[in-house]
């Protein structure tokens, strides 16, 4: 969940040209964002690092720059670039401090990077320090970063809301979820998924929240090939949540897909191709990516990708060495810029 606030293209700034200290460099980084939006990743991250030479002083300069550092896996950088930074503007001194951590994390530091997180005030580091420890089990520690990051508008307080939702259920499978949650989020998936089999069965039969999680997690195993878990969380699904029936039917055959080589994809085709004109638009063109995805056949993924035009169908083409039919298949946008250039 906190996942999504921490996504990379934070580092970018959310809006680059607010929030500088002066005029020095305003122009420049306005480029390199527009730049960054066109698609022409390399010009960005070259117009950043000018006008950061340029003017020192400019905090979103460094951001930028600090953001293609992070592309190369170069943490040190990102983290020396960043604590420079802040004397410059010690009003943002809790949201750099945060991206310093999220780099020491990366880089291996993760005491550090928690600790700074923490310490940065900023209730994205009060949850990110909260999901570390609730992937070790220690959740009467986590509770009071949720509580205190919980009012926060937006994707944090609703991640943390989340947490202690599931923390404060009378029912301890229930609870323990939150676990299995927070291994997702902290990019501990196979772990995540290998130990939520037991948790989710466990849960109440009551309503549709177990159906609800049963579904989620299979294809979440599935997509880390846990392809027995995903099968197990399946076939407990004794009634699918309303309207939810077609992603029952997609999950299956996205596994079938995993074991394609096994029957020549026969039920891989044979699944997808029962399901056009039952299933959403955007569901059933999410699912045909995610089966791509775990298919070692690069034709046959884009036999199950087809012509549907979506950025998940164009990265799975792109990543299994068909450029071509990748530019094909991305939409207007930056990522159709991104492939012209390839």
């Amino acid at each position: 969940m906190i996942l999504i606030v921490l996504s990379l293209a934070q580092l970018t700034g959310c809006s680059v040209i607010q929030g500088f200290l002066g005029d020095g460099g305003v122009e420049a980084v306005a480029l390199a964002d527009q730049l960054l939006v066109d698609g022409d990743v390399q010009g960005s991250l070259d117009a950043y690092e000018a006008a950061l030479v340029d003017n020192p002083e400019n905090v979103d300069a460094a951001i930028g720059v600090a953001y293609g550092a992070w592309l190369q896996a170069d943490y040190a950088r990102v983290d020396s670039l960043l604590a420079t930074a802040e004397p410059f503007a010690p009003e943002r001194a809790g949201e750099l401090q945060l991206r310093r951590a999220m780099a020491l994390i990366a880089s291996g530091s993760v005491d550090e990077g928690l600790e700074l997180a923490q310490g940065s005030g900023e209730a994205a580091g009060a949850v990110l320090a909260a999901e570390y420890l609730l992937a070790d089990g220690e959740r009467e520690q986590a509770m009071p970063l949720l509580e205190g990051a919980r009012s926060d508008a937006g994707g944090v307080g609703a991640a943390a809301s989340g947490y202690l939702e599931l923390l404060n259920d009378e029912d301890p499978s229930v609870q323990g979820l939150a676990e299995n949650y927070a291994l997702w989020a902290i990019g501990e998936r196979g772990v995540a998924v290998a130990s939520v089999e037991d948790v989710v069965l466990s849960m109440p039969d009551e309503g549709d929240r177990k159906a609800s999680e049963l579904l989620l997690w299979a294809g979440r195993a599935a997509s880390e090939r846990e392809l027995l878990v995903a099968s197990n969380l399946l076939e407990a699904i004794a009634f699918p949540p309303s309207g939810q029936a077609w992603r029952v039917r997609a999950t299956r055959a996205i596994l079938d897909c995993a074991e394609g080589v096994e029957d020549d994809y026969a039920a891989c085709r044979e699944g997808f191709a029962e399901m056009d004109g039952l299933a959403p638009a955007d569901g059933l063109i999410h699912a045909r990516a995610a089966a791509a995805s775990l298919i070692d056949d690069p034709q046959v993924a884009l036999e199950i990708l087809g012509t549907y035009k979506s950025v998940p169908g164009s990265v799975v083409a792109f990543q299994a060495g068909e450029t071509e039919a990748a530019k094909g298949l991305a939409p207007a946008g930056m990522v159709a810029e991104f492939l012209d250039k390839r």
